[in-house]
């Protein structure tokens, strides 16, 4: 099939374009928040609803997407799932309450979940397998720049007009997104149209739903509440008994009989910690310029953006040198860059330069972007052809679970650290707790360096 396609790129550029809106929009909220709040009058806690709610979504859709590209084409699951993004922005820009606010982001959710595996499938299927290497390049352009340019463009945007506009600018692009995914995208995705077992179905809606949606509410309510441990404990149970099932069954909704293959493990644990780090980091730098170094929001936005942009070039890059030297070498190089930029970021303080913020950023995300991208080829190279959609789906579903888990934390020891704090200066008093959070940063960051010393030599290498 690949051979026959003389331009992959354009034919995974609608994927690419409404997938990076997906996962755009969920870091360009973060900053846009107290606008939002003080919009309709409601608390900071409710509007965390706004990011819960669609993470939520996305972890209750995306795992069944596999399921739904084996009855229905990757093309109209796509141009639906655009169509519906559409509608979720609509009704958010124009949301005259908070209460319709929300609607339009879960609407938002719903669509990211659906159309985020199947960037790595229809891209893996199109690519030929020469140039995976540069195929997941492009792909962690999408995973890795989208979020972390969210806070930079949407800072920007509302300070100079307001946080409908977030909404409003998403319209144009998807209706452009979804006439290049109509045009473009091949019927690459066989449809075996399996038996669906609605026990399994069931089980993954109600073990991944809950999953995040616990994960994601001790940032509200704080890791002391009991009841979500409660809550967390049956989202486990039920996740437990879906993979078990899975294991079990003749045609399982998703293969996890594919974590045989140590080198695709890896790289969905690299993978998930990746996303952790890239999800904490950028729902707590924006706030810290803003509340621990007195930068506007339009600074703020400003001074993450040149990150952003060498997160980008880097992301590519990586992809390129995959191909010629294999993941070993720039995995580890990348884990141990992005090491050093969040213990850097440790001896951020509330009188450090600006330059200094913008440069341990940069470091920071240049090795974020170094390591995604090879370790992803990496593990899902591992896979035959039938079980790449598969990997795909685990992998962005590892990374919603992992991301929410990790703000979750984040966010708790930011007040931790606030609270501990002696200083009577709010902007020291912040530092103190943004120092914690980047602690949590710095273990996953440990972790993830850990595993990347696991990735084995290739014939590349």
């Amino acid at each position: 099939m690949t051979k026959q396609i003389k331009s992959p790129f354009m034919v995974v550029l609608g994927v690419l374009v409404i997938n990076f809106l997906g996962l755009f929009s969920e870091t360009a909220l973060n900053i846009a928040l107290p606008q939002i709040g003080k919009s309709f009058n409601v608390s900071s806690g409710q509007t965390q609803w706004l990011i819960l709610g669609y993470t939520m979504v996305i972890g209750i859709v995306l795992p069944l997407t596999t399921l739904i590209s084996r009855w229905v084409k990757a093309k109209i699951i796509l141009a639906v799932a655009s169509v519906i993004f559409i509608l979720g922005s609509v009704i958010a820009a124009l949301a005259p309450s908070f209460t319709w606010l929300f609607i339009g982001r879960t609407i938002q959710g719903i669509s990211t979940g659906l159309f985020m595996p199947l960037l790595f499938a229809v891209t893996l299927l199109v690519y030929p397998s020469d140039k995976l290497g540069s195929a997941m390049g492009i792909i962690a352009v999408v995973m890795n720049f989208a979020p972390a340019i969210g806070p930079s463009l949407s800072g920007v945007i509302v300070n100079y007009l307001s946080w409908r506009w977030i909404f409003i600018i998403f319209v144009p692009i998807s209706i452009i997104a979804l006439i290049l995914i109509l045009m473009t995208v091949p019927d690459v995705i066989k449809q075996t149209k399996p038996k669906v077992d609605l026990l399994s179905v069931l089980y993954s809606i109600l073990g991944f739903g809950l999953l995040i949606t616990a994960v994601g509410m001790f940032s509200n309510f704080g890791f002391e509440n009991v009841g979500l441990y409660v809550l967390l404990i049956v989202s486990i149970i039920f996740v437990i008994i879906y993979v078990r099932r899975q294991l079990r069954i003749a045609t399982p909704v998703l293969n996890f009989r594919i974590f045989k293959s140590r080198k695709y493990t890896i790289a969905a644990i690299i993978a998930g910690l990746n996303f952790a780090m890239v999800m904490a980091a950028m729902y707590i730098i924006p706030q810290m310029l803003q509340s621990g170094l007195r930068f506007s929001v339009s600074e703020a936005g400003l001074i993450l953006l040149p990150a952003g942009l060498v997160n980008a070039f880097v992301s590519l890059l990586a992809g390129h040198l995959y191909d010629a030297f294999g993941a070993k070498r720039l995995v580890r190089i990348g884990a141990i860059m992005a090491l050093i930029g969040i213990l850097l970021l440790l001896r951020v303080t509330a009188s450090s330069s600006l330059w200094y913020v913008i440069i341990v950023d940069i470091i920071l995300m240049a090795g974020s972007g170094l390591l995604l991208s090879p370790a992803q080829s990496y593990g899902l190279g591992d896979l035959s052809g039938t079980d790449s959609n598969d990997g795909s789906t685990i992998i962005n579903t590892l990374q919603q679970v992992f991301g929410a888990l990790s703000v979750s934390i984040a966010t708790t020891f930011l007040i931790i650290g606030q609270h501990a704090s002696t200083s009577t200066n709010a902007a020291t008093t912040y530092m103190s707790g943004a120092h914690m959070s980047f602690l949590w940063v710095t273990v996953l960051m440990i972790c993830l360096t850990f595993f990347a010393f696991k990735i084995v030599a290739e014939k590349k290498d």
